[in-house]
């Protein structure tokens, strides 16, 4: 029933008619002081209507493939003893991203996709909670509940590409956190050095949640620095700045203790460095990641999230065109929130468009930046102009959640792969206990998913050994390494074309010397099930048992 036709239309008449009277209340008094009271009885209902559309569609299957790397990993931190070393070295180098969904499965909940979703939306929750405190700062309550709308509209009924859990869920929270820290120290909410401290923790972990977060992170903390350099308050500088080294220097130690200081760095730095900033991963030259043609193809062409991404950029063009004589009155004295929140919106671009891979869920990071830059102009524009900008605003909401109720489907495409996936995740669950590590070479990641086993490799997709990158022998150390630990009962080879994700770009086993050698001393071919080889480790002499 909740596919239907009718069904959508009902969903879509909510939507719209709420939109419409947040309008009508709006424009009718926009000066209108709103309570904390009713701001906050506003806020929950919103929510409340996001999260009621939502959960009915919930669907348990995989529609990114980054979402089985962060459950597989969910699952191999839950079987091995060590959690802190498998969670900062079997989760990508994404220990927060992989940490919710790891609190989830503490707090009862499955290791499954719906769950992730769950979780993700929950992260999402949070962060349209900090983005009303942060608008209501310079624009007040009632034009900060209209833009919390907008967003809650966006994720009400959000494509599955973006709703399926990544590492955007975490990282925009995160972010979200840290302009909220920046905004409320501003405007002088804040002044202890136990929050500054906080504050800095949280802005020295972003690049654990995800390495594109840095740059963000960078600048506010640097605003956050100057804020208080220009007050004097050289106690929370302090505090701010230990805070922000803080995580580092622990994981150092951590990695030191072990002898092992270079697989953080490795892993940690140079692998995302050498992803970000060069064309092993993405052939796309650097230049051409940020044309004009790319930024129109990749973030505007796109039915998912394209209207509501074209409306606000429109209004973050022409709301400082409209309004450069009442903000250039103001830039000097005030110039701080402007400077950064145009800053922060180039960067959230630069994030997007860095890597040069056209992932879907990157263009998650647009839409909180665009909406404080907006709200900040907003709040300076004339009342006139503010009117109609707020009406193009909830209409271009609204004229996505139109075009996004045709995502709410169950059926999907059909998938020959998924056939192969029954048979070979039959075999793993057939030929080995639940606390038996599994290695799938390839980039199956749910595999290991839908047989929850844990992954006997730190890296639960192995295309990184197909990259012409100088870190290949220490990956290839690694590998070795976790193999003789952790003896995997199941190794897959499963990196073949129209199989595994781009498996006609990447290596095979056998085309890795070394690990063609381990994989032929230690293990037996068993069965090939559509062109994925099986293998099963090979029983360990009597005569070493003795030893």
């Amino acid at each position: 029933m909740i596919y239907n036709l009718y069904f959508k239309l009902f969903l879509f008449v909510v939507f719209f008619l709420s939109t419409l009277w947040i309008y009508k209340v709006y424009i009718n008094d926009p000066k209108r002081k709103v309570s904390g009271k009713d701001a906050a009885a506003i806020i929950a209902i919103m929510l409340v209507l996001v999260w009621a559309v939502r959960f009915p569609f919930l669907r348990d299957r995989e529609y990114d493939i980054d979402t089985s790397t962060w459950l597989s990993a969910v699952i191999a931190i839950n079987h091995y003893p060590d959690k802190l070393w498998t969670l900062l070295n079997y989760t990508d180098a994404r220990p927060l991203t992989v940490f919710p969904l790891l609190a989830g499965s503490w707090a009862g909940m499955p290791v499954s996709y719906s769950s992730a979703e769950i979780i993700g939306l929950l992260l999402w929750t949070g962060t349209v909670l900090l983005l009303y405190q942060i608008c209501k700062l310079f624009a007040g309550k009632s034009l900060s509940l209209v833009l919390t709308w907008s967003l809650a509209l966006f994720l009400g009924t959000i494509c599955h590409i973006f709703a399926a859990y990544n590492s955007e869920h975490s990282s925009i929270f995160m972010v979200t956190a840290g302009v909220a820290l920046f905004f409320l120290y501003f405007y002088r909410r804040w002044t202890s050095p136990v929050v500054a401290t906080f504050g800095g923790v949280l802005l020295g972990s972003l690049v654990y949640a995800k390495f594109q977060n840095a740059p963000m992170g960078l600048l506010t903390g640097a605003f956050l620095l100057l804020a208080m350099a220009q007050r004097k308050d050289w106690r929370n500088m302090a505090a701010l700045v230990v805070g922000c080294l803080l995580p580092t220097v622990l994981i150092n130690v951590f990695y030191g203790l072990r002898g092992k200081l270079d697989v953080f760095w490795n892993n940690y730095f140079w692998n995302y460095f050498y992803y970000s900033f060069t064309t092993q991963f993405s052939s796309m030259p650097i230049a051409e990641r940020f044309s004009p043609g790319r930024v129109v193809r990749f973030i505007f062409y796109a039915t998912s999230s394209g209207i509501y991404v074209l409306t606000l950029a429109m209004l973050a063009v022409v709301l400082p065109v409209l309004s450069f004589k009442k903000w250039r009155s103001e830039f000097k004295p005030n110039w701080m929130p402007f400077v950064f929140t145009f800053l922060l919106l180039l960067l959230s671009i630069y994030a997007v468009l860095q890597s040069g891979n056209n992932f879907e869920h990157y263009k998650l990071f647009l839409f909180v930046p665009l909406l404080i830059f907006n709200a900040l102009f907003l709040s300076v524009t004339q009342p006139e102009v503010r009117k109609y900008a707020v009406g193009l605003l909830l209409l271009g909401g609204v004229a996505q959640t139109l075009v996004s109720l045709k995502y709410l489907d169950k059926d999907v495409a059909y998938d020959k792969r998924d056939d192969i996936d029954k048979k070979v995740v039959g075999h793993i669950v057939q030929n080995s206990r639940s606390s038996d590590p599994v290695v799938v070479w390839g980039w199956r990641d749910g595999l290991l998913v839908e047989a929850q086993r844990p992954m006997g490799y730190r890296d639960v997709h192995t295309f990184h050994f197909s990259m012409k990158s100088p870190l290949v022998p220490n990956w290839t150390r690694d590998f070795v390494e976790d193999m003789e630990e952790n003896k995997p009962k199941i190794f897959i080879e499963a990196m073949i074309r129209d199989y595994s994700e781009r498996g006609d770009l990447f290596l095979p086993h056998d085309k890795v010397p070394v690990v063609r050698e381990y994989v032929r001393r230690h293990y037996r071919l068993v069965r090939e099930l559509n062109g994925v080889r099986i293998f099963h480790r090979r029983e360990a002499p009597a005569i070493s048992l003795l030893r």
